[in-house]
């Protein structure tokens, strides 16, 4: 809307109601937006979690692995007749 070189109130009033509406649809965008960001981040960072637990789990497990095995092998050893 282009305000007349002699605006009334009214082509003030006209021209604040639409600012106003096209604020509104711009911040209704950005929320958006920002919802759909936050979203994306929310799942690298489930990923990245989920990532970061089996790789702990695998390193956890390997190095008990020959424990259990030595531990396994001298309890049939004992028991062997």
């Amino acid at each position: 809307m282009q305000i007349p070189e002699n605006p009334s109130n009214d082509d003030i009033r006209a021209a604040l109601i639409q600012l106003r509406e096209e604020l509104g649809q711009k911040v209704d965008r950005l929320d958006y937006k920002f919802d759909a960001y936050q979203k994306g981040t929310d799942g690298m960072v489930r990923m990245a979690t989920t990532i970061i637990i089996a790789t702990a789990s695998v390193v956890v497990l390997s190095s008990l692995s020959p424990a259990v095995t030595a531990i396994i092998t001298a309890l049939y050893s004992a028991n062997a007749p």
